[in-house]
């Protein structure tokens, strides 16, 4: 990959700026990655929530192991556990593999 050694300086009005560094900010990128990939015509990817999303799978997870824990030691009675349980690794699965599109897209 090219090293970046040229740099580039223009003036926008800070109207502009905001909206510029709010774009940015959405996109989780800098401003600089921001600037050089709209001027380049590459998609910018703001996938809203991402990360409250992934926390909220986590802790459906940490519950269903919690349920499976009790169902083994005979304190509740398990109905299609198993079932569920696929079902939430198919959902972590199409989030994981969400994340490594977007990561790819951005590179």
């Amino acid at each position: 990959m090219e090293n970046r050694t040229e740099k580039i300086t223009f003036r926008v009005t800070p109207s502009e700026l905001k909206i510029i560094e709010n774009k940015a900010k959405e996109s989780n990128i800098k401003v600089s990655e921001y600037v050089r990939q709209s001027s380049l015509g590459k998609d910018i990817i703001v996938i809203r929530d991402l990360e409250e999303l992934v926390k909220e799978v986590n802790a459906i997870g940490r519950n269903l192991n919690q349920l499976a824990i009790l169902c083994h030691q005979g304190k509740i009675t398990c109905l299609k556990l198993d079932y569920v349980e696929n079902k939430l690794d198919k959902v972590w699965q199409s989030l994981n593999l969400l994340v490594i599109k977007t990561k790819r897209k951005r590179n």
